[in-house]
C-alpha cells in the first residue's frame, strides 16, 4: 500500500523487525538466462535430476549448519525441513514422471514445484500459503544446481535498503548483514520462514508491502520495521529524528559490547554469588574456535549428528573417534558434552532407511532408533569412550522417556566398557553419562532417572512443544509454547530439584536457554549450566552477572 505525501511515498506492510534502517534502496537483481531445453533422452536427464538432487541437499544441509552456527537452532530447522522436502517420494516421483514425457529437468521441476506451491496457496490458510514459498526456494536451488548457476555476488561498496518482490529463507540466510541495512518486499507474511529468519538475523524487515516501482532504484529511503513502512526521500526532520536516535542507540550498544568483552573470560558469577556454567551448542569441530573466542567454558551440547548427515553411509569408529579427539583436544579439559545420534523427525539419513511417518516428532528417532539398531549405537559408544582418553567428555542420552530405556542404554555403555578395556584401550572409566529432559515423561519421572545418571540437560524446544502438543515449526500453534512457559518452568524445577537431591548438575541446551527475559527464572529453580548457540554466549553472561 502506498501513500503519497509532501516529500515522497510512503509504503505500509508488515514490520516484521523492530528497528530501523536508512540509505539507497537497491533492487535485487534476480535475472537468470535459463535454458530449459532438454539436452538429452529422458533417461539421461532423469540421471541429471538425480544427482542434482543430491547436491543440492547435501548444499541446503549446509546452509542449516552455517544457519545453526550463526543464527541458531529452531532457524537451522527451516533447511533442515527444506533437505528432508527435497527428498520426498511425491515431489521426486512428480518430477520424475515429467521427465519421462520429454521435458527438460528443469522444467519438470519447476512445474513440479508449480503444482505444488498453487495447491497450498489454494487452500486460503496463511500458514500453508508461507510454505509456497518454501517450496520455490527448494526448487530453485535444484535449479540453480542444474544449470550450475552460483550464489550471486554482490560488489557494493556502500550499505544499502533491498527491495525484492520476495525473498525465499535461502536467500534471507546469506544476505551479508554488513552490506543489508534491511530489506523489503513486496510479497509474503509474518509467518513466513523468511520474516521467522530476518528477526534472527536482527535485519529491520518489511513485508508486504505491494509493488514498488524500480523508478526508485538509488532513492534515499527511511525503513521502519516499528511501523511496517518504508518511505522515499524523507523528510529532513525525519532523517534527523532517525540519526540522533541511532547514534544514542549505537554508543549504548558500544558500551555494552565493551562491558561483555571485558567480563568475557571470567566466571559467570550471579550478584548472589552463585557460580553458572557458560556452555555452548555446536554441531562439528569447526565450530569450537568461534565457542572458545567467545567465552565458552565448555561445550553443552555437541550434536553429534554432523557426522552421520550429508553422506552416503554410517561413519566408522575410527572416523568417529578422531572427530571427538579432535575436539576434546581443542577444548583443553573443558567439559564436552556429546549428544548421542538423534536422528529421525526433521533429520534424517537416507541410508538408514527409514520408514516414512505419519508423526516423525512422536516416531523412530533418538534413542529408540539406537536402541533398535544396537550396533550403531556401539559404534558411537566406543568411539566417545575411546576419545574421552584425550579430554573431559561426557556422554548425553536424547529422547529418554522411561526407566527402562535408561537403564539399557547404561548395560550397552557397560558392556563398550569391558570391550575396550579387554583390548587394552584408554578411556576415562569415571566418564559422566547424563539424559537430555525433553519428554514430560522424564521430566515427571525424573526422581527415578536422577539417581541413574550424572547430569540433566533440559532440551526445551521438544519439552515444549510435546508439553503443549504444540509443533513448534508451525507458526499458527508455535506461539503457544513461545508466549507459555509456567509449566515448562514448573516441568523443568522438578527435574532440578530430583537431580540436586542426588548430587548431580542441570542445564539448559534448548532455545529458552538464550532467552534473557527467562534468564532469572531459569536461576531461580536452580539452573546450574546455560549451553546456547555461539552467537548468544556474550549475552548470556552479561546477563547472569547482573542477575540476583
Amino acid at each position: 500500500m502506498s501513500i503519497d505525501d509532501a516529500t515522497g511515498n510512503v509504503f505500509l506492510g508488515i514490520g516484521v523487525t523492530n528497528g530501523q534502517a536508512y540509505g539507497k534502496i537497491k533492487f535485487l537483481n534476480s535475472t537468470y538466462n535459463y535454458d530449459f531445453k532438454a539436452r538429452s533422452s529422458p533417461n539421461e536427464e532423469r540421471q541429471r535430476f538425480l544427482l542434482a538432487l543430491e547436491e543440492t541437499v547435501n548444499k541446503t544441509k549446509e546452509i542449516a549448519k552455517r544457519a545453526r552456527s550463526t543464527i541458531g537452532e529452531g532457524e537451522a530447522q527451516i533447511f533442515e525441513i527444506h533437505a528432508m522436502l527435497l527428498e520426498d517420494e511425491d515431489f521426486v516421483d512428480s518430477v520424475l514422471s515429467l521427465i519421462k514425457t520429454g521435458l527438460s529437468s528443469e522444467e519438470a521441476v519447476e512445474k513440479s514445484g508449480e503444482k505444488y506451491s498453487n495447491v497450498l496457496r489454494a487452500l486460503g490458510d496463511e500458514y500453508l500459503s508461507a510454505r509456497a514459498t518454501d517450496i520455490k526456494d527448494i526448487c530453485q536451488g535444484i535449479i540453480d544446481t542444474l544449470q550450475a548457476k552460483n550464489d550471486k555476488k554482490e560488489e557494493d561498496s556502500e550499505p544499502y535498503i533491498l527491495v525484492a518482490p520476495d525473498l525465499s529463507p535461502s536467500e534471507t540466510v546469506k544476505l551479508d548483514k554488513s552490506k543489508i541495512l534491511g530489506f523489503v518486499t513486496f510479497e509474503g507474511s509474518a509467518t513466513s520462514h523468511t520474516s521467522i529468519l530476518a528477526k534472527a538475523m536482527g535485519i529491520p524487515a518489511i513485508v508486504g508491502v505491494g509493488e514498488i516501482s524500480k523508478n526508485y532504484d538509488g532513492e534515499l529511503a527511511l525503513l521502519d520495521g516499528i511501523r511496517g513502512r518504508i518511505t522515499i526521500r524523507p523528510k529532513e526532520i525525519d532523517v534527523w529524528e532517525y540519526k540522533n536516535a541511532k547514534a544514542k542507540e549505537n554508543k549504548l550498544a558500544r558500551e555494552h559490547e565493551r562491558y561483555l568483552r571485558s567480563i568475557m573470560h571470567r566466571p559467570a558469577v550471579t550478584k548472589s554469588g552463585k557460580k553458572i556454567l557458560i556452555y555452548a551448542n555446536i554441531g562439528e569441530a569447526s565450530e569450537v574456535d568461534g565457542a572458545i573466542s567467545n567465552g565458552a567454558e565448555g561445550i553443552g551440547l555437541l550434536r553429534s549428528e554432523f557426522m552421520y548427515l550429508a553422506r552416503n553411509n554410517l561413519p566408522s569408529e575410527e572416523e568417529l573417534f578422531i572427530a571427538y579427539k579432535m575436539i576434546a583436544e581443542k577444548m583443553q579439559g573443558k567439559r564436552v558434552v556429546i549428544r548421542t545420534l538423534d536422528i529421525g523427525a526433521d533429520k534424517q539419513a537416507t541410508y538408514l532407511n527409514l520408514e516414512r511417518e505419519e508423526n516423525p516428532a512422536l516416531g523412530y528417532r533418538g534413542i529408540r532408533l539406537c536402541l533398535d539398531r544396537q550396533e550403531i549405537f556401539k559404534t558411537q559408544i566406543r568411539a566417545i569412550l575411546r576419545a574421552s582418553a584425550y579430554g573431559r567428555i561426557s556422554i548425553m542420552i536424547p529422547m529418554i522417556s522411561t526407566h527402562g530405556e535408561l537403564l539399557k542404554c547404561k548395560e550397552i555403555i557397560k558392556s563398550c566398557e569391558v570391550e575396550l578395556k579387554n583390548k587394552g584401550i584408554n578411556f576415562d572409566s569415571k566418564i559422566e553419562i547424563g539424559i537430555m529432559i525433553e519428554t514430560p515423561a522424564s521430566a515427571i519421572i525424573s526422581d527415578i532417572l536422577a539417581k541413574e545418571v550424572d547430569f540433566f540437560s533440559v532440551g526445551t524446544n521438544d519439552l515444549s512443544q510435546y508439553t503443549y502438543a504444540a509443533d513448534r515449526q508451525n507458526s499458527r500453534v508455535s506461539g503457544i509454547c513461545e508466549e507459555n512457559h509456567e509449566a515448562i518452568i514448573r516441568l523443568i524445577k522438578m527435574a532440578s530439584d530430583a537431580i540436586h537431591e542426588e548430587g548431580g548438575w542441570i542445564g539448559i541446551c534448548g532455545e529458552m536457554g538464550a532467552d534473557l527475559s527467562l534468564t532469572q527464572e531459569l536461576l531461580d529453580i536452580g539452573i546450574d549450566e546455560l549451553s546456547v548457540s555461539v552467537p548468544y554466549l556474550l549475552g548470556v553472561r552479561g546477563k547472569v552477572c547482573a542477575s540476583n
